[in-house]
């Protein structure tokens, strides 16, 4: 795609949606950025500021209109502390407008998804694109991602939506301003803020390379393909060694920690914990593909995936220049 194009994002706040507008303007495209709340302090010549709500149909016109694409990276994340409701207006409704309104304006979508959109791997079989959507039986952020998905791949067969789906893992990396859930973890293992860890871990991709592939993807007929961006598994203790490799940390089952949930939820409630510990989150851990292949990303979207130790370093470097 032509670097004059113009480019539309949505999540521009967020984690992923930060780094992919930056990468955007650094690599001479025009970029027009929809903001919910308060307007974003990052200003550039070639980068546009626009209020809206995806969850509110018709709000799209001067958003969408002269647009080359849109990049519909917004999205609410819950491990079970979000409202069920919230979650699908945001996921499910706010995909469902934003369809309709790349149809009216003959835009280009880009959709991120999720790689818990669908179901995980059993044992050692390899995660790849060809797995089955999850259900209204699966927890409400993974359906809601699955819905979602299902709506962009119905437009694209029925109403000639031009589009593709890409499904990131757990995203890390900087920058990182908030910092993202996962980010946080990071940096409170390298405090030493939290000096128990658990069992399992996930599958991490850095948020420059994902920002990168969903760039490269602009360049591609979007004919609905489904691309897995996938980086590489590790555990939770293994992250822990890398952030903070002098100290010792105690380890935990997640069966443990699942049959005292009970309990821990008890003493969030009355004291308050700095880590965020539910069912979905420990499930997820528990349950991640150890093997995910994300060849098809390669071979057609030159998606390169760097070592998540390289990751993890370069936030905790990156945290600490951004203090005073």
């Amino acid at each position: 795609m032509n670097k004059t194009k113009t480019i539309s994002i949505t999540g521009g706040t967020g984690h992923l949606g930060h780094c992919l507008l930056l990468k955007l303007l650094d690599q001479k495209y025009r970029v027009k950025a929809l903001y919910n709340r308060q307007a974003p302090l990052l200003k550039h010549p070639h980068l546009t500021w626009i209020k809206g709500n995806i969850t509110q149909a018709n709000t799209f016109k001067e958003f969408l209109k002269d647009s080359d694409a849109l990049i519909h990276s917004a999205g609410l994340i819950s491990i079970g502390d979000q409202s069920a409701k919230l979650v699908y207006q945001v996921n499910v409704v706010g995909t469902e407008h934003l369809i309709k309104a790349c149809l009216e304006y003959q835009v280009k979508m880009v959709y991120i998804s999720s790689c818990t959109a669908v179901k995980e791997t059993l044992a050692h079989e390899v995660f790849k694109e060809d797995r089955p959507y999850k259900t209204k039986n699966d927890f409400t952020y993974d359906y809601t991602k699955a819905m979602a998905e299902q709506k962009v791949i119905t437009a694209i067969k029925e109403n000639k939506l031009s589009a593709c789906i890409l499904r990131p893992t757990s995203i890390i990396g900087p920058p990182d301003d908030r910092p993202s859930p996962f980010g946080k973890t990071i940096l409170d293992l390298a405090a030493y803020k939290m000096p128990i860890v658990t069992s399992g871990g996930y599958n991490l991709v850095d948020v420059r390379d994902v920002s990168q592939t969903i760039i490269n993807s602009l360049d591609k007929k979007l004919a609905g393909e489904v691309y897995l961006l996938s980086g590489s598994y590790v555990t939770i203790k293994e992250i822990a060694k890398i952030a903070n490799p002098t100290k010792f940390f105690f380890k935990i089952s997640i069966d443990l920690l699942l049959f005292l949930l009970p309990l821990i939820k008890w003493y969030d409630k009355l004291f308050g914990m700095p880590w965020p510990l539910s069912k979905e989150s420990l499930m997820t851990l528990k349950m991640a593909p150890v093997q995910m292949d994300h060849s098809k990303a390669t071979n057609q979207l030159n998606h390169q995936s760097r070592a998540p130790s390289e990751s993890i370093l370069d936030l905790l470097s990156w945290h600490k220049k951004q203090q005073p």
